[in-house]
């Protein structure tokens, strides 16, 4: 069920985000008390060509990484995932070498009510 959404600003390509995605899915199953399945994720990066990170400005970067997940996991599992996920992030940002500019990176958790949501998969 996971959904991996990074939004991103233009300035960086949406191919290196995925990798970030792919990462998320490590970690996820490295947690292993989260009981996740990565094979049941979905990743997604959307590339915003319009903007604004502070005051003023459109030319500066951000990433924000949403995932969400099926409710009922203790809040320790979800920090983890935050944080886990917060550190890769930073650092492969900072290895992208890109042009000296704020970006500001979040990460949120978001739990989706198990009682409602449905899915079903076709082969």
């Amino acid at each position: 069920m996971p959904h991996i959404i990074i939004e991103h600003s233009k300035n960086i390509l949406e191919k290196e985000l995925i990798e970030i995605g792919r990462e998320i899915q490590k970690i996820m199953s490295s947690i292993s008390e989260g009981n996740f399945d990565p094979d049941q994720c979905k990743i997604r990066a959307i590339a915003y060509q319009n903007y604004i990170v502070g005051l003023e400005k459109n030319d500066e970067n951000f990433i924000h990484i949403s995932i969400k997940i099926l409710s009922g996991r203790d809040v320790v599992i979800r920090k983890k995932l935050a944080l886990e996920t917060f550190e890769y992030t930073k650092n492969f940002y900072r290895e992208l070498k890109l042009p000296q500019k704020r970006c500001d990176i979040s990460v949120d958790i978001i739990e989706v009510d198990r009682e409602v949501y449905q899915k079903i998969t076709f082969e």
